[in-house]
């Protein structure tokens, strides 16, 4: 016994010398221990002394050149996934001089044990006269190795999993945008449908209400002066009311037209400023028969831009013709209109009723505000910011309110001045 004792002690140094004899003659090699992070953490040997004056830890990323250090990061998460990660070839970076070194990798314990030479017949070398030397140890490490692919064989059959419950998951939300795509379009057709058939139904209608209207007009003069008051008082809401109806189906129209993405724009070179004169001065008579002060504020005498002016001055009618017809005798309209950098600005502020915060977000949609009188029972057709919205929206610009229950509104918008000033 006592002499195997010594038979074994005395072939441990004959293998330590073997493997230095070995290593040397298979020589440059890279050792090191690394830890989870792909952080080397031990030197045990370097050969090309390209590490050891450096700090540790440090990352195994600064050993080699900065164009492959993205690929450590997958070599250690191959290392983290599988516990081993065999012949990854790095270009190690010393000075001005770059050697290219193939690494053989595994996990010992929380750690991993990096080898590398300059083939991967010197690291296979080196590995084979480790097993020959501490065939123990490599044991430990190959049932590490082993225990953690298994781990991750394991983890491999749960990702599976997850991925076939993904994949499943995605197949159906494929098949509900699918659906959901067929729907939108089949929304879209009805749209249309219901958009063309209130322009057929509107068109009809005008006329119809134009023969009404002229029908009407025909008996106020030649009856005129042959009725009583009160024949001539219905003769008067019959016109009235035909024009109202006119207008209101003129608006609807237009709507539909807008809606169906047909807004034909006649664009030309255009004062905004006389525009917006005009159009005060068109709303000057309802303002003062109502006891509203209407007045005019503009910052430059010209402004030119490139619109269509009947639809633009259609939107300043419109906004001019509100602010009025929800204020109050005595209150004051104020138009102002100044340039904002490469755009018209325009806004037209009362000191009328307000609008309540619920309301705000809906009244540039259609009927947003029918069911609102003005503050002398004026009608609303309820179409009126809708089709401004998109008369504005159609010139490149944008439209919105501010107002404060109480306190009245003021309503802008703006459009590009794509011509500029004159």
């Amino acid at each position: 016994m006592g002499s195997r004792r010594r038979e074994s002690g005395a072939g441990r140094p004959r293998a330590l010398r073997h493997l230095r004899n070995a290593m040397a003659r298979e020589s440059p090699f890279l050792i090191v221990i690394c830890d989870r992070r792909g952080w080397i953490t031990r030197v045990l040997r370097d050969d090309l002394q390209s590490l050891e004056s450096l700090p540790l830890p440090r990352p195994f990323s600064s050993a080699v050149v900065p164009e492959e250090r993205i690929k450590t990061v997958n070599f250690f998460q191959e290392l983290r996934d599988n516990g081993v990660a065999l012949d990854w070839e790095f270009n190690l970076s010393l000075g001005e001089n770059i050697e290219t070194f193939h690494f053989y990798a595994g996990a010992v314990a929380e750690n991993f044990l990096v080898v590398g030479a300059a083939s991967h017949h010197q690291v296979l070398t080196l590995y084979r006269e480790l097993f020959r030397f501490r065939k123990e140890a490599l044991d430990a490490v190959l049932e590490s190795i082993g225990a953690q692919l298994a781990r991750a064989r394991e983890s491999g059959e749960r990702d599976s999993e997850l991925y076939d419950q993904l994949t499943r998951m995605n197949n159906e939300l494929t098949n509900m945008q699918r659906e959901l795509a067929k729907k939108n379009a089949a929304l879209q057709r009805m749209n249309e449908e219901k958009n063309r058939m209130m322009g057929i139904l509107a068109h009809d209608l005008r006329n119809a209400l134009s023969t009404l209207m002229l029908a009407t007009s025909a008996l106020q003069s030649l009856l005129q002066e042959r009725v009583g008051e009160t024949e001539a008082s219905l003769l008067e809401t019959l016109a009235h009311q035909g024009k109202f109806m006119a207008s209101l189906l003129d608006t609807v129209l237009d709507l539909s037209a807008m809606e169906s993405g047909r807004l034909p724009l006649k664009v030309e070179k255009t004062d905004l400023v006389l525009l917006a004169k005009r159009s005060v001065e068109l709303n000057r008579i309802p303002a003062r028969v109502k006891g509203v002060e209407l007045a005019f504020h503009p910052v430059e005498s010209s402004l030119i831009a490139e619109v269509d002016p009947v639809k633009m001055e259609q939107v300043l009618n419109n906004l001019i013709h509100n602010a009025v017809k929800y204020s109050d005798p005595g209150n004051k309209v104020e138009v102002r209109i100044h340039p904002s950098g490469d755009l018209a600005h325009v806004c037209v502020q009362d000191e009328g009723r307000g609008i309540r915060r619920e309301d705000m977000e809906k009244i540039f949609e259609p009927f947003g505000t029918a069911s609102e009188r003005g503050t002398a029972g004026e009608k609303s057709t309820g179409l009126g910011l809708a089709i401004a919205r998109r008369v504005v929206e159609a010139h490149g610009g944008r439209i919105w309110a501010e107002s404060e229950p109480g306190k009245g509104s003021t309503f802008h918008f703006t459009v590009p001045l794509r011509a500029g000033k004159e």
